[in-house]
């Protein structure tokens, strides 16, 4: 019978221990910590079956975008609220990364505590199990993350999942870089459509100044593509302790668009503690506001 892999570490410990003292049982630690870090990224297949939600593989454009959706994906004639991910990782130091997916999965997470029926769309070559492959480069998760190419995809599996769903209203959540594509996918609808955004990088200018990023040379920025007076209504949710994404690198854009809603939590940062107060954030953002 196979061992299982915490004796075969609990066996390899001991035999380093004995060799190399308190030392040696750290170093086999820090590989195994490494080897953890660099392990597989569960794709779209793998996050289904994870949580119990139902995939759908949909065309947008060139690219097929995973969409998951959560128990309440057949109702139907009422609200669909559509979750957009972050921009995971789309560099590994100086390298662009072969894989943009990242290992946070807060917009899958803030959609599994949403009791509306809702779905993830997946960006285009996120979450797929083999990438790069054919239509998928670098530029659409470096550059051009929120370049058109990446919005017309979106926009194209919308439309697909829009004809099928039918809803009446649409409500567009991005979390992170998930939130500047929302923002531009809701311009392309027709229906009444809610955009909130959770820890976003409205300006994607300034944001890319105050971290001395190249420059998104080929992507759209909202604060210049966004016309004041948007048709849409928008929530924009950012913590003051965010270092990711400061709320001073979203000036430009709240000063653009004043009647747009912004709810700034003193005690969060990116990633704290939006899950916690997702259901409570969402009944208020149906409420109508804070």
């Amino acid at each position: 019978m196979a061992k299982e892999p915490t004796v075969i570490l609990m066996q390899t410990l001991n035999i380093v221990h004995s060799w190399y003292g308190h030392k040696g049982r750290w170093l086999v630690l820090l590989t195994v910590s490494l080897l953890a870090a660099c392990g597989g990224i569960p794709d779209a297949k793998q996050l289904a079956a994870r949580h119990g939600l139902s995939l759908q593989q949909v065309p947008g454009g060139p690219f097929v975008l995973p969409v998951l959706a959560s128990r309440h994906e057949q109702a139907r004639g009422g609200r669909l609220h559509v979750y957009l991910a972050g921009d995971g990782r789309p560099w590994l130091g100086r390298e662009r990364a072969a894989n943009p997916t990242g290992r946070s999965t807060v917009a899958l997470e803030l959609m599994l505590a949403d009791p509306h029926p809702a779905l993830l769309l997946g960006r285009p070559c996120y979450h797929q199990q083999d990438t790069p492959f054919p239509p998928c480069e670098a530029d659409l998760w470096t550059e051009g993350r929120y370049s058109r190419a990446v919005l017309d995809a979106l926009a194209d599996a919308m439309q697909r999942l829009l004809a099928e769903y039918q809803p009446s209203s649409l409500m567009l959540v991005g979390y992170s870089g998930g939130g500047v594509l929302a923002l531009l996918l809701a311009q392309e609808q027709t229906l009444p459509t809610t955009v909130v955004t959770v820890a976003s990088n409205l300006d994607t200018a300034a944001w890319t100044r105050h971290h001395r990023h190249l420059p998104l040379t080929g992507s759209l920025n909202p604060t210049l593509e966004i016309a004041p007076g948007a048709a849409f209504r928008q929530v924009h949710l950012a913590g003051a302790g965010d270092r990711v994404v400061p709320p001073a690198t979203t000036i430009g854009y709240r000063e653009r668009h004043p009647a747009a809603e912004y709810w700034l939590h003193e005690d969060f940062d990116h990633r704290c503690c939006w899950l916690e107060a997702w259901p409570g954030l969402l009944a208020k953002v149906l409420a109508g506001g804070e």
